[in-house]
């Protein structure tokens, strides 16, 4: 018994210190994990150092480029008073010509009196031909009226063109209508000759069929050129009222 009871107590040692072996390897393993973190972030500050550095070269390289720039902007300073100098001068001459053409000046307005004067002369030639102008204007409202009225005429012959050419149209449809029927009754008449000169047979279905196309081609035709007659006598009427205006007007005027 004494024996058993030292085994558990081993057993239960032994367990205890597996247990302390795993929480102590949790414990390395998180340290491990803290220090792979550490790691990361040393890494990333020695990153963020390397950017700011090359941003510093950066900064220093513009900064050089700045004071090359001053320099240029130095000489073109230089350049610009001297220019300013040379402008100084020519302005000295340019005064010095501005006299000169205040005396000029003087005579051209000497002149321009004269002209002037001469201006007087034109301005009653100019109202004279105003004068003729408005004349001029006058007969050309006359011709614009007379231009009115031949447009309106040009206009009412236009309408009566297209009334024309609209009947022309329903005539051509009717001839064409008419070109329909009697090609139904020719073919109606064809296959009743073939079918009575040649009697029945297998052909007499071939005949059959250009009697039944005939006669829907003249049934077609017909129809049709029934609604053609009807618009064509309201055309007749139209054309006789047309002639009967033409007619009238020459007794009116």
């Amino acid at each position: 018994m004494p024996k058993k009871v030292d085994e558990q107590q081993v057993m239960k040692v032994l367990i205890e210190l597996a247990e302390e072996e795993n929480r102590l390897t949790e414990s390395l393993i998180d340290m491990m994990a803290q220090t792979n973190n550490l790691a990361a972030r040393r890494t990333a500050s020695a990153d963020l150092r390397t950017d700011l550095s090359e941003e510093r070269t950066d900064l220093a390289r513009q900064q050089t480029k700045l004071v090359a720039k001053s320099a240029e902007l130095a000489e073109k300073r230089t350049v610009s008073a001297d220019l300013r100098t040379e402008l100084s001068e020519e302005r000295t001459d340019l005064a010095r010509q501005q006299t000169k053409f205040s005396a000029k000046s003087t005579e051209l307005a000497e002149k321009r009196t004269e002209l002037s004067e001469y201006r007087t002369g034109y301005a009653k030639d100019r109202t004279s031909l105003a004068n003729t102008r408005t004349d001029l204007a006058s007969k050309r409202t006359s011709l614009s009226e007379t231009r009115t009225t031949l447009a309106a005429q040009r206009n009412e012959l236009a309408s009566n063109r297209t009334v024309l050419s609209t009947y022309r149209s329903v005539l051509a449809k009717g001839r064409t209508e008419l070109a329909f029927i009697r090609t139904g009754l020719a073919f109606i008449a064809l296959g009743l000759g073939l079918m009575r000169y040649f009697g029945f047979g297998l052909w007499t279905i071939l005949d059959g069929t250009l009697v039944v196309f005939g006669a829907a081609s003249t049934v077609f035709g017909i129809k049709n050129y029934i609604v053609t007659r009807n618009y064509e006598r309201i055309f007749v009427k139209k054309l006789s009222d047309l002639i009967s205006e033409a007619q009238s007007q020459p007794s009116n005027s």
